[in-house]
């Protein structure tokens, strides 16, 4: 069980270091490595079909490894100690939290739009989110303006929906928003993604439904 009053309370982190961001993002070069070898390919090729098809396939290719490309086998290994031991009944998955107001800063935060990563657990009771540097928990009553948000321009708009909401009784806070981290392909990454505010959302609407009546 947790507090029916929602808390959030911040640290400085340890494993969402500069260090960390920058590597996150050399994943994403990985992906471009292909699409540059395809192009260099076909670039002593005769003008035919296959010079349009094989630049094509390539970045289809990479587009849909576009999890990967985030980095995101290297956030599961290095978020793993923060992995909570919940009951059978919790729903766990790898996220990051983006808040907003933003709770970091200057060439990190363009860098990277994620303000912490870790994991979010649906209880009984409420959400719990224990990361590297926030923790948030807050009862499902206290849940408002629940919705989904395309992933936007920086995941392409093809990235999994991101779940979005508020707290009440938080009210230096503003709204907060999970997106998976746990895919290495896009179909993983919108099917982890809808499954977090299916299960969010059922549960919210549970306790509406309880109070009504």
């Amino acid at each position: 069980m947790i507090s029916a009053t929602p808390e959030l309370r911040t640290k400085t982190p340890t494993l969402l270091t500069a260090w960390a961001v920058i590597t996150m993002c050399l994943w994403g070069l990985l992906l471009m490595v292909p699409v540059i070898a395809s192009i260099l390919i076909v670039s002593v090729l005769r003008l035919s079909v296959l010079t349009f098809l094989v630049p094509l396939v390539t970045i289809s290719v990479a587009t849909f490894f576009l999890p990967f490309g985030f980095g995101n086998s290297y956030v599961g290994r290095l978020v793993r100690p923060l992995r909570p031991q919940q009951g059978p009944l919790a729903a766990v998955f790898l996220v990051q939290l983006t808040c907003l107001p933003r709770t970091r800063s200057g060439l990190l935060a363009l860098l990277e739009d994620a303000d912490d990563i870790g994991f979010l657990s649906l209880t009984d009771s409420g959400l719990v989110f224990d990361g590297d540097s926030i923790r948030l928990t807050a009862p499902y009553d206290r849940i408002k303006e629940l919705e989904l948000q395309n992933s936007g321009w920086r995941a392409l708009f093809f990235y999994g929906p991101r779940t979005a909401f508020s707290v009440s009784g938080l009210p230096d806070a503003g709204r907060f928003t999970f997106a998976e981290r746990s895919s290495w392909h896009l179909p993983g990454s919108r099917k982890n993604a809808r499954q977090l505010y299916r299960q969010l959302s059922q549960r919210v609407r549970g306790v509406s439904n309880s109070e009504a009546s």
